[in-house]
């Protein structure tokens, strides 16, 4: 693939030979090292494929058997720019693009979030930036474990944090203390460890070294499977240290602490079905209307439908375009009874309990109770659950390396 690459970048030409003793006119190419490929017969007509350069060489084989090469085609890039040469512009705007698009790669032109739910996007972008992250970053002053860092302490209540480069995007993951965290596929050698308090169910070890047993409590943290191996001699010394990412199949016992509450007081609106639509275009995230229209609603929704321009999934580029909706509404304040916030409070802890299921976790016992406290509905308890509460430690080199002894100064001594 790469020589086609190279001959095409360099140009070639297929040629085409007939005459008394063609054959002769081929070995000679051959005797002075001129190289040809593709050779074909074709209607008693040998036909190859040669460089230029070695074309250029093959005047004193024409005249030592009176056989004249006639060109059929002319392939590759030195010919293509030759019969587009009055295309100069062309071409130095393709140039152009090339080395743009190659420098925007070396930037962050998107950052997206996944996996939580107390805290919007903005509000994690506005801490990033406080943090000096942001678009329009280059990817190379950006340090994913630093931001994990930074988000888990600056958010108790963030158990889980994953910040990764694609392309133009940096993509970060986050699961509250209230959801299990995800299991992920490791490619460096690493332990099991536990992701939280809990009481092991049952242990099935694929690969590894299984360091607790059934019923054993545990800590976060803790050392569950480690991905050390290690080789013994025949006189049960340990010889070397290997290694491994570790594999198990692995159920806890523990729980969730679960707690929410809104007051029975709300205010419920009523869309007047006026709307006004304005329509803008951004870089990096400052905003240029095209069309804003006037509005003086009391009340009203905005509705922002925003697209980001991206070649690929991965390769975004620092330009959006979108619309702002304003829709009117009339406002009057109700208050929940009793029977209906109770309901409420059941629905959302159901929506709950099927997020925690779609995650692997077997409800083993629900203790929340649900009550209206100082006019406020208010859910609250704990829910026992069974689940893979581990997760991936990555191995660090002393816990492996062992110190070569010199066979030397073992005999001395």
């Amino acid at each position: 693939m790469l020589l086609k690459v190279w001959r095409l970048f360099k140009g070639y030409l297929i040629i085409q030979i007939k005459g008394i003793s063609p054959e002769r006119f081929i070995n000679l190419c051959s005797y002075r090292k001129i190289y040809i490929w593709n050779l074909t017969r074709v209607n008693g007509k040998y036909q190859f494929n040669i460089s230029i350069k070695d074309f250029k060489s093959l005047k004193p084989i024409i005249r030592k058997t009176g056989i004249v090469p006639r060109i059929i085609e002319k392939r590759g890039l030195p010919f293509f720019l030759k019969k587009n040469k009055r295309r100069k512009a062309f071409f130095l705007g393709v140039l152009a693009c090339i080395i743009l698009v190659y420098i925007m790669s070396l930037y962050i032109w998107n950052i997206s979030f996944s996996g939580g739910s107390k805290y919007t996007p903005e509000t994690l972008i506005k801490f990033l930036a406080d943090n000096n992250v942001s678009a329009g970053m280059k990817k190379s002053k950006i340090n994913c474990q630093k931001i994990e860092e930074d988000i888990r302490l600056e958010y108790k209540d963030i158990g889980w944090v994953s910040a990764e480069i694609k392309g133009t995007r940096l993509i970060i993951k986050i699961t509250e203390t209230n959801m299990p965290i995800p299991i992920q596929k490791v490619t460096t050698p690493s332990h099991i460890v536990a992701s939280k308090d809990g009481i092991i169910q049952s242990i099935i070890t694929q690969t590894g070294e299984p360091q607790v047993r059934p019923g054993d409590v545990v800590k976060k943290g803790d050392l569950l499977v480690s991905g050390v191996l290690e080789i013994m001699s025949d006189f049960e010394e340990i010889i070397e240290k290997r290694p491994i990412v570790a594999s198990a199949t692995i159920r806890c016992k523990s729980y969730y602490d679960y707690k929410d509450s809104f007051p029975l007081d709300y205010i419920e609106k009523t869309f007047t079905g006026k709307t006004k639509k304005s329509y803008y275009i951004s870089y990096l995230n400052k905003k240029l209307f095209l069309y804003n229209p006037r509005y003086s609603y009391d009340n009203y929704d905005i509705i922002i439908d925003e697209k980001k321009v991206h070649i690929t999934d991965t390769f975004y580029l620092p330009f959006s375009y979108g619309t702002f909706l304003a829709k009117e509404y009339k406002k009057e304040t109700n208050k929940y009874t009793k029977e209906e916030a109770i309901a409420i409070g059941k629905a959302r802890l159901d929506r709950y309990l099927e997020e925690l299921i779609d995650n692997d976790v077997t409800i083993v016992e629900n203790n929340v109770t649900i009550s209206i406290k100082n006019n406020h509905c208010v859910a609250e308890g704990r829910i026992h659950v069974e689940e893979a509460a581990w997760e991936y430690r990555e191995i660090e080199e002393d816990e492996w390396r062992m110190e070569l002894i010199d066979e030397l100064d073992r005999d001395h001594n």
